[in-house]
């Protein structure tokens, strides 16, 4: 019996690509032509075998071995799309999007109506920032996907990468018109009149989406936000007002008009706002937080200072189970030098929330700036159990292990961080501190060699110069080269009376 010949071509690029082909010499079409012969029964069953092997590991995350069995069933079967399909998938995981391309495009050579594979086409497209070819796999998806909107959405945001403006409003109009105005259509379209410099059409489609539905809010916004972004404020506070009148409870509305009245210079109005804004707990607390950071490069007036802590305690009551919400309530009190009532705001962060590396820090640095010993070694020691690289809190550890007159831990603690990469200043505080540890245990020549150490590093370390000279006359040793450190670390500084 003779073999038959299979053979399919198809032109990746033709229809509205061919034009642009032809046009872009640089942009050459893609044809892909597979061929195969009739199956036997055995080879038939063979690729079934080999395609349902491939699945299995592939569910078993043994992705290797799974595209080896979809390759083999694809060399008996070219035309065995769904082996190219899952193989797309795999390289597409893979971040391999050229070879994703590749498979993807033989599977909907063979078959052209499968909404997925034109899904994963799009996106390996997307991957490529190959927006001509995008749009194509697009247009094929829209025709074969007709009532999702979602995919018609992206192709008229793709036509707006290609500067295909008219095209991309023509799509956002028909849609409009079967489904009504929805948040990206009109952000769509909004963003069509803006590139365009079309300001009066801009406000006109939005002027009538307010005229057709009075009583839907966002309107108010996008209508306020454009009128803000090209300096007509007055025109927006008025918007924003009608807005509020509207919808008194909605947070987003007192954010733009924060955003009105901080640029008119009316900051008390701005901040009244803020504060209905942060009251709202549907408003999210990470834009809470960056307003509430945006007042700390202004904290040398006390208004800045005054606005975010009121805002920074609003956000703890509002979201009382949100480490972050104490943790940037606890950094408003540390910039404000509120270390006792900072420490108790990192702590509740941290009750919430054990897995935040800087809480941790920045609560054993005020402990450490209170003297308060005995809690730097509870939380040092604690935070060591969920961050063991982190050398900088075994320093921490030592150091109150080090006041607490306890040196034999605090030299176990200092050598382990030795056991990290540390940077030159930190490593001079170990040395040092190993030095003042050593002395304490009378183990006087490891002293001397830390110290030596600390000041190889840095030779005018104030700390390691006055605290080696003080401990070498104490011992009534090397008193000359006491007496060089001593007059050395007082040189530095000057008004150190403890020098």
């Amino acid at each position: 019996m003779m073999n038959k010949k299979h053979i399919l071509i198809l032109a990746l690029t033709f229809a509205g690509l061919l034009s642009y082909a032809q046009k872009n010499k640089n942009k050459q079409q893609e044809f892909i032509v597979l061929s195969g012969k009739q199956l036997s029964q055995q080879d038939s069953s063979l690729v079934e075998n080999l395609y349902f092997s491939g699945l299995k590991e592939k569910v078993s995350d043994n992705y290797s071995l799974a595209a080896d069995f979809f390759k083999r069933a694809l060399d008996i079967d070219p035309l065995h799309h769904f082996s190219a399909y899952e193989l797309a998938q795999i390289y597409f995981r893979a971040k391999d999007f050229e070879q994703a391309k590749n498979f993807i495009q033989k599977a909907i050579t063979v078959e052209t109506q499968n909404e997925w594979y034109w899904l994963l086409s799009s996106n390996i497209y997307q991957e490529l920032k190959d927006y001509q070819l995008l749009h194509y796999a697009l247009t094929e998806l829209v025709k074969t996907a007709p009532d999702k909107i979602e995919y018609q959405l992206d192709k008229a945001n793709t036509l707006m990468i290609l500067k295909k403006n008219d095209e991309a409003l023509a799509i956002y109009d028909a849609l409009e018109q079967q489904y009504g105005s929805n948040p990206e259509i009109i952000k769509g379209k909004q963003s069509i009149f803006v590139s365009k410099g079309d300001f009066k059409g801009a406000t006109t489609h939005l002027q009538k989406l307010i005229d057709e539905n009075p009583e839907e809010v966002v309107n108010y916004i996008y209508l306020g936000d454009l009128y803000f972004n090209n300096r007509q404020k007055d025109k927006a506070l008025e918007v924003y007002k009608k807005a509020k009148v509207l919808a008194p409870e909605n947070a987003y509305i007192n954010l733009a008009l924060a955003d009105i009245y901080n640029s008119i210079g009316k900051n008390e109005e701005a901040f009244n706002e803020l504060r209905v804004a942060f009251s709202h707990q549907e408003l999210d607390i990470d834009q809470k937080i960056k307003i509430i950071i945006s007042y700390f490069s202004a904290f040398q007036e006390l208004r800045a200072v005054r606005y975010a802590e009121t805002l920074s305690r609003t956000l703890t009551e509002i979201h009382s189970n949100e480490a972050k919400a104490f943790a940037v309530y606890g950094d408003v009190l540390y910039q404000k030098n509120e270390l006792d009532k900072a420490k108790l705001a990192y702590q509740q962060a941290v009750i919430l929330n054990k897995q935040i590396y800087v809480v941790w820090d920045q609560l054993i640095r005020i402990k450490l700036a209170l003297n308060d010993m005995a809690g730097v070694v509870k939380d040092g020691e604690e935070a060591l159990t969920l961050f063991p690289n982190q050398a900088v809190l075994y320093v921490y550890t030592a150091l109150a292990y080090n006041q607490l007159k306890q040196s034999e831990k605090a030299v176990n603690y200092l050598n382990a961080a030795l056991n990290y990469e540390l940077n030159n200043a930190l490593k001079v505080q170990v040395y040092s501190s190993l030095g003042d540890a050593y002395q304490s245990l009378k183990k006087f020549k490891e002293s001397v060699a830390a110290y030596e150490k600390a000041l190889a590093l840095e030779p005018d370390n104030v700390y390691a110069l006055n605290n080696y000279a003080y401990y070498l006359s104490l011992r009534d040793e090397n008193l000359e080269k006491a007496e060089r450190m001593s007059y050395r670390s007082n040189q530095l500084e000057k008004d150190n009376s403890s020098f």
